[in-house]
């Protein structure tokens, strides 16, 4: 890893009942979710695909937060949505 990469910030997530987590890099975000007997969905989405995003607040800190990737929805629920969103607006349009 040179000087100037950062690790990535991983979010933890729930999506479709199952934990995960989205990991956002500078050019690609990475989701994993856990699945039965121990084995993983691991997906790269990159940032350029991402088409829009949004977080919907909810009652005792469970927010939605939603990315659209052409003609896919995701629906995570993330306890640091606000910080998600925040980071997403700042690496897609900057």
């Amino acid at each position: 890893m040179t000087m100037n990469q950062q690790q990535p910030r991983v979010y933890a997530i729930r999506e479709d009942g199952k934990n995960g987590t989205v990991q956002i890099f500078n050019d690609r975000l990475i989701r994993i979710r856990k699945k039965h007997f121990g084995k993983e969905d691991r997906q790269v989405i990159p940032l350029k695909a991402i088409s829009s995003f949004s977080h919907d607040r909810r009652m005792l800190g469970t927010d939605i937060v939603y990315l659209n990737v052409g003609s896919l929805t995701y629906e995570w629920k993330v306890s640091q949505a606000e910080s998600m969103v925040a980071e997403l607006h700042l690496k897609v349009f900057y």
